[in-house]
């Protein structure tokens, strides 16, 4: 099972992802495709537990723009190390559309890019197979100094 951190602490996940083909269950917090979000938003917009979309690198942030409001979480799907799409959406999340709940980085999510990823506006981390929790929760004091400007803070962790 992976690790899913804050920059602070383990927590738990309390959050259910359906494939596109699985029955919605009204009873869990919910994590959708973008696709799902889009075609079932009625059955979707009513429940009465949290609801979430999964964006793949491919997906326009802009998409998710009327649901925004709506939407307790937004994972962010890294599919390799090297593809940094994942940082421009959760960027734009935060900055340009002052997205306030939580942004989730999942799939190939290294200790390496943990301090990015937060400063990017991501609050939760679900660790790669065989990363070191130690190491994961030292990487977010590695680097003391930036040049870069401030992002905008998350509204929650």
């Amino acid at each position: 099972m992976r690790a899913l951190i804050s920059s602070s602490e383990l927590l738990e996940d309390n959050w259910v992802t359906l494939n596109d083909s699985q029955a919605i269950d009204k009873s869990n917090n919910l994590v959708v495709s973008l696709g799902r979000l889009q075609q079932q938003w009625d059955q979707l917009s009513d429940l009465s537990f949290g609801l979430g979309v999964l964006l793949e690198p491919t997906d326009a942030v802009e998409a998710v723009l009327p649901f925004l409001d709506r939407l307790s979480i937004i994972v962010l799907q890294f599919k390799v190390f090297s593809d940094g799409r994942a940082f421009s959406q959760a960027r734009l999340l935060r900055d340009r559309y002052d997205y306030c709940g939580a942004i989730r980085a999942v799939g190939d999510v290294l200790c390496d890019q943990l301090w990015f990823m937060r400063r990017s506006g991501i609050s939760q981390f679900e660790l790669a197979e065989g990363e070191d929790l130690e190491l994961a929760f030292s990487a977010f004091s590695e680097i003391s100094f930036t040049y870069q400007t401030e992002l905008k803070q998350p509204c929650v962790g």
